[in-house]
């Protein structure tokens, strides 16, 4: 499963918005847009910040985007 399949259903199963994801991210309108749809994926360093606010490891979030 991709980062941006993965981060997508992650957010779904909390029921926030993609926007609400923006903003505790401290993102771009749209970046998480762009993940999930595959155009682009988190830089390196905030990959621990989101595997954390999901309780996963930052492996298991990246899985196969490896």
């Amino acid at each position: 499963m991709s980062f941006g399949a993965k981060f997508r259903m992650l957010r779904e199963e909390k029921g926030m918005p993609r926007a609400s994801c923006d903003e505790i991210f401290h993102l771009m309108r749209g970046t998480v847009s762009n993940w999930e749809n595959g155009y682009r994926e988190p830089e390196e360093e905030l990959l621990p910040e989101i595997a954390g606010f999901f309780g996963i490891r930052v492996r298991d979030l990246i899985g196969d985007a490896v």
